[in-house]
C-alpha cells in the first residue's frame, strides 16, 4: 500500500508543483490548498473504488465518481504540466521574458476543456456497422442483424436514463437478435429497479442473450457490503452467485438467456458465453471451449478479448467482445492499441476467426471520456462486397 501511495502522490506532484511554481499567488494559504487538494486525489485513486465496494448510498456513489473523475483530471493535469516544462525550456533557451502565469493558465484551461469536451462525449451513444459474411453461416442467417452491446455499468456512474437511451436506440436498429457483452452493473446499487425494468423492454424475434463482464461478477455477488468479498476480488477467488444475490435478482428481472461456461443453439448456430473472472472459472472456461464441435458454427461471447487462440482452434467464427472500452483515455488508448495488438476496438482476424471487440456502450471507470465513443454494434450478416 505504501508503494502504491507513494508513487501515486509523485504522478500528482508535478502538476502541483507547477501550479506553486508559475502562478503568482502568495505562498501560505494558496500553498495548502494545492497541497490539500491533490492528496485528496491521492487518497480518491487509492481509496474510492473500495469505498464503493463496501458502502451504499449517495456517500459511495460520489466517492466512486470523485475517484474516476480523479484519476482522468491528474492523467491530463500530468501531460500538460510536462507540455508546459517543454514551452518554459523554449522560452528560457529564447532568452525571452514571459511570465509563468502566461504560459500555465492556457496550458491547464486547455486540459479543463478536453476534460468537459470528455464529460459531453461520454453522454453520446453510436451505432457502428460490422458486416458478416453470412457465406459460412446457415443460409437461413443472410440478412439477418445481431445487435451487440457490452458495458453499460449501470449502478453508479450510470441510471435509467441511460438505459433508456440505450434500449431506444436497440429498438430503433430492429434486431433479429440482441447479446449483452457484460458490465451490465457496477458499483453501489443506485437505481437498480429502474434501470431493471426499462432494460426488460429489450425484445428481439430470437431472443437476448447475455454473459457476465468482470464488474457484474463482482458486484452483483452479494446483498450488501463485504471486506470478505473484496479480498476474493482481489485474489481472483471464486464468488457467491446464488439465490440470495443480486445476480439472481438481475436473472430474475430480465427475461434473457445468461451464458456462463454455457452454449445455446439458435437456428443452427452455436453460440457460447464464457465466464472466465476467476481462477477456477478460467479453467472451466477453457475446457468448455476445448470442447466446442469445431464442424458447427459457433458465435463465441466473451466479455474480455481474451482466450482468443484457443476460440479459434475450437473452430469459433466470430468472437464478440467488450471490457476495453476502445482506450477510452487519450494516451491510454494508444497504449491499449500497442499492448493488445489492435485487439483494444473494432475488427481484426485471428485464423479463420474474426474477433471484433466494442469501446462499450455506457459511462466506465474511465471516465470522462476523452478518446472515441460509446456504441452499440450491429452484425450484419450479408453476401455483399463490403463484408468483413
Amino acid at each position: 500500500m505504501f508503494a502504491q501511495f507513494l508513487s501515486i502522490t509523485l504522478f500528482h506532484a508535478l502538476p502541483a508543483w507547477s501550479l506553486i511554481r508559475w502562478l503568482p499567488v502568495p505562498a501560505g494559504p494558496w500553498l495548502w490548498t494545492v497541497i490539500a487538494f491533490f492528496l485528496l486525489q491521492v487518497f480518491l485513486l487509492i481509496f474510492g473504488r473500495d469505498v464503493a465496494f463496501l458502502k451504499e448510498g449517495i456517500a459511495a456513489r460520489s466517492t466512486y465518481r470523485l475517484s474516476m473523475l480523479s484519476f482522468v483530471l491528474i492523467l491530463n493535469l500530468f501531460l500538460v504540466s510536462i507540455i508546459h516544462l517543454l514551452i518554459r525550456g523554449i522560452i528560457t533557451i529564447g532568452g525571452w521574458r514571459i511570465t509563468g502565469a502566461a504560459t500555465l493558465v492556457p496550458v491547464f484551461s486547455v486540459a479543463l476543456l478536453i476534460i468537459l469536451g470528455g464529460l459531453l462525449n461520454a453522454r453520446k451513444l453510436a451505432v457502428r456497422h460490422v458486416p458478416i459474411n453470412a457465406t459460412s453461416f446457415p443460409s437461413s442467417w443472410q440478412g439477418r442483424r445481431i445487435v451487440f452491446f457490452s458495458d453499460t455499468h449501470y449502478g453508479t456512474l450510470n441510471g435509467p436514463g441511460m438505459a433508456e437511451t440505450l434500449v431506444n436506440k436497440i429498438e430503433s436498429l430492429n434486431p433479429d437478435l440482441i447479446i449483452c457483452g457484460g458490465d451490465l452493473f457496477d458499483g453501489p446499487k443506485g437505481k437498480f429497479g429502474a434501470t431493471l425494468a426499462i432494460l426488460a423492454r429489450l425484445q428481439a424475434p430470437l431472443g437476448v442473450l447475455a454473459v457476465l463482464g468482470n464488474h457484474d461478477y463482482f458486484y452483483l455477488s452479494r446483498p450488501g457490503s463485504s471486506k470478505e468479498l473484496l479480498q476474493r476480488q482481489r485474489n481472483r477467488e471464486e464468488m457467491p452467485m446464488g439465490e440470495e444475490t443480486r445476480l439472481s435478482a438481475v436473472k430474475k428481472a430480465l427475461p434473457w438467456c445468461f451464458l456462463e461456461n454455457e452454449s445455446v443453439e439458435i437456428d443452427d448456430i452455436i453460440f457460447a458465453g464464457l465466464r472466465p473472472f476467476s481462477i477456477g472459472d478460467e479453467k472451466r472456461a477453457l475446457e468448455f471451449l476445448s470442447g466446442l464441435d469445431a464442424d458447427k458454427p459457433t458465435i463465441l461471447i466473451n466479455h474480455k478479448p481474451q482466450q482468443i487462440e484457443e476460440a479459434a482452434d475450437a473452430g469459433v467464427r466470430l468472437q464478440l467482445s467488450g471490457h476495453t472500452h476502445g482506450g477510452p483515455v487519450f494516451p491510454m488508448n494508444i497504449v491499449m492499441r500497442i499492448l493488445l495488438k489492435g485487439r483494444h476496438f473494432g475488427t481484426t482476424h485471428h485464423g479463420k476467426m474474426i474477433l471484433d471487440t466494442s469501446s462499450g456502450s455506457g459511462i466506465s471507470l474511465w471516465y470522462p471520456r476523452t478518446a472515441g465513443r460509446h456504441e452499440v454494434v450491429v452484425v450484419e450478416m450479408t453476401s455483399g462486397d463490403n463484408r468483413v
